[in-house]
């Protein structure tokens, strides 16, 4: 019954008679689809995927550079016994290979200004950067969190910088990331 599904198949895409015989051959024996082998798919009748053009390269995976700015936060909270928070702010570079953390100085009060950048070498655009607002522990033993954003680098154009307004669980997070396959400049424009 395989084989005359085969070929029917076959006869349908005006598959060349060697071909066929040769699937028929790489099928004997298979009990599930899973264990077929995937080939580019055919563009049209009679003409098999070796002839097509070789794929462009993938650019979600090419090296490249980011910088990561952490401008500012607005509207954060007070702690619980009323006084200004402390923020400070954790980047954290995550991608297949792993992931690279960089961290800012702490500010005081509910509107902090950081200016602080991060450059992350070897990044893809397959990339998140995940950045953690903490509001930095006086007697407490562990920080608290304030708010977290995610951005994927796969948002920006290359060599644009691109500014993100970020919602926490209360307050505001501006940041400006600059993705480029070229090393980036020493000052960012």
């Amino acid at each position: 019954a395989a084989t005359s599904v085969m070929t029917g198949l076959m006869k349908q895409l005006k598959v060349p008679q060697t071909q066929a015989e040769e699937a028929a051959d790489q099928l004997a024996g298979v009990r599930t689809t899973s264990l077929l082998r995937y080939d580019a798919p055919i563009q049209r009748a009679g003409v098999a995927a070796a002839s097509r053009e070789p794929p462009i390269e993938d650019e979600d995976f090419t090296p490249g550079f980011l910088r990561v700015r952490i401008l500012e936060a607005d509207g954060l909270p007070n702690r619980p016994d009323g006084s200004c928070c402390q923020p400070y702010v954790t980047v954290a570079n995550t991608q297949l290979t792993g992931r690279r953390v960089r961290r800012t100085d702490a500010a005081n009060g509910p509107c902090a200004v950081w200016g602080q950048s991060f450059d992350f070498d070897n990044t893809s655009a397959s990339a998140q950067v995940v950045i953690d607002v903490w509001d930095k522990a006086s007697d407490a033993p562990a920080p608290d969190l304030l708010g977290k954003a995610v951005i994927h680098v796969s948002e920006c154009r290359p060599g644009i910088p691109h500014t993100f307004l970020n919602h926490l669980l209360l307050g505001k997070l501006a940041v400006r990331l600059l993705f480029d396959y070229a090393p980036l400049p020493e000052t960012e424009p």
